[in-house]
């Protein structure tokens, strides 16, 4: 196991001097991923799909673990309290995360408004 989470009685534990880290780690990872779709939303909506590089199916897969790990944490399955700060941060991240499945639908869908509208709003997140 590395060093931040270790797994005791089938609980994972967090060493609270390196949560931090673990947790800007996530959240570092989450703007690399806003900042891909927005470099495809470049593109404009009519060939996102085909010229984003990575492809929004990519993106979605990759966030689908990160959020995996951000609900263990937030539901208790690893073993301690989280700071305020560190919660907020993983919710922040999962907002961010939801935005992004919110333009890979809109695409899908072939849904502009909804994608121009969650465009509009990560541009927003990314500059705040």
């Amino acid at each position: 196991m590395n060093s931040v989470m270790q797994q005791d009685s089938g609980q994972w534990t967090v060493r609270d001097n390196e949560l931090h880290g673990l947790v800007l780690g996530l959240w570092q990872h989450i703007v690399r991923h806003i900042k891909d779709v927005l470099s495809g939303s470049d593109h404009g909506y009519e060939k996102f799909l085909e010229l984003a590089d990575p492809s929004i199916d990519e993106i979605v897969s990759e966030i689908t673990h990160v959020d995996g790990l951000m609900n263990k944490m937030l539901d208790g399955v690893v073993v301690g309290d989280l700071q305020i700060e560190v919660a907020l941060k993983l919710i922040d991240c999962q907002q961010c995360i939801h935005l992004i499945r919110r333009v890979h639908v809109a695409l899908k869908h072939q849904n502009q408004h909804e994608y121009d509208d969650v465009i509009r709003k990560l541009r927003a997140h990314s500059n705040s």
